[in-house]
């Protein structure tokens, strides 16, 4: 134990990105709406299958955007590749799985897509906090429809152990409520930490 050593505690919140979420609709058209306003900057999209990665990916470059799929089923040397060229900006997107992004120290990610919802705030919170690093402004985007509920339950219930379903069961609704919130997204997401706001952030899509 140090003694007298400074404590640095740091809260949850990371002011400059800007939390929203869309009811999913025509999900790729959404995508690229938001792509298209950050032509030739750096944007990670997280979907949870590797059909879905894929899929995000050739369409994204049908658009003539530069972007790679990236989930675990590659080989170790494309997920490298793709890496590498994110890093040095020859890539504008990475649409990937949740296996992207551990030990991505890039500053200048301007925006992250959840495509799909995820199962629970920690890795929301986790992925949209790949965004805006270097401290601009920047765009977390959440579709969420209500298939992608009903989903997520029947994975949940597939597992056949009590105590885990209820955990993840609780992990799930935390972040539907999350998805449904009509009060400002940034207080519900630090509530769940025990973090507080003061007051509403007017830095989401419900501010």
């Amino acid at each position: 134990e140090l003694g007298g050593a400074a404590r640095h505690v740091t809260g949850f919140d990371r002011p400059n990105i800007r939390y929203e979420v869309l009811e999913k609709h025509k999900p790729f058209e959404q995508l690229l709406r938001l792509v298209e306003s950050h032509r030739a900057q750096a944007g990670i999209v997280y979907a949870l299958s590797r059909k879905r990665v894929e899929e995000v990916a050739d369409r994204l470059c049908g658009q003539g955007i530069r972007a790679a799929a990236y989930h675990a089923g590659l080989p170790a040397e494309e997920r490298a590749r793709v890496q590498e060229r994110f890093l040095k900006d020859e890539l504008e997107v990475v649409v990937a799985t949740v296996a992207f992004g551990m030990g991505i120290d890039k500053p200048n990610v301007r925006f992250v897509v959840h495509y799909d919802l995820p199962r629970h705030i920690e890795g929301y919170y986790q992925e949209t906090g790949r965004a805006g690093r270097d401290g601009l402004p920047a765009d977390a985007l959440l579709l969420y429809g209500a298939q992608d509920v009903v989903t997520a339950r029947r994975l949940i219930d597939a597992n056949h152990n009590p105590q885990q379903q209820r955990i993840e069961l609780h992990k799930l609704n935390a972040m539907v409520a999350l998805a449904e919130a009509v009060t400002c997204r940034r207080r519900v997401l630090l509530g769940y930490f025990g973090d507080t706001l003061p007051e509403d952030c007017g830095n989401c899509d419900v501010c």
